[in-house]
């Protein structure tokens, strides 16, 4: 079993902006993503989400350049004005070529 060393690149915040953010990304390059709605705490405390809505999770697996281009991207548009987390990881992945490897 071969596997190749890639980044994961892991964005949680408001889920109003999920199809934007994911639009953004393909726009930078990524071959795809997952989603998932997540509930949790942070420094803001709780979201109240019977009103606002639940976060999102979306992940999306790339090479190291790429990885870091959408960190970037994201800290600038919406760190300032949204609750929302990012962070990468590293991952190996088996079919590498699958995600641009």
């Amino acid at each position: 079993m071969k596997t190749t060393p890639m980044k994961r690149v892991t964005i949680v915040g408001d889920n109003a902006v999920e199809h934007q953010i994911v639009k953004e990304v393909h726009d930078l390059g990524a071959t795809g993503y997952t989603y998932t709605v997540v509930h949790g705490e942070g420094a803001r405390g709780i979201r109240p989400s019977h009103w606002e809505g639940p976060n999102a999770k979306i992940e999306v697996i790339a090479n190291s350049e790429l990885a870091h281009k959408i960190l970037e991207h994201i800290a600038q548009k919406y760190f300032e004005h949204y609750a929302m987390i990012a962070y990468i990881d590293d991952v190996e992945v088996l079919r590498g070529e699958k995600f641009g490897a």
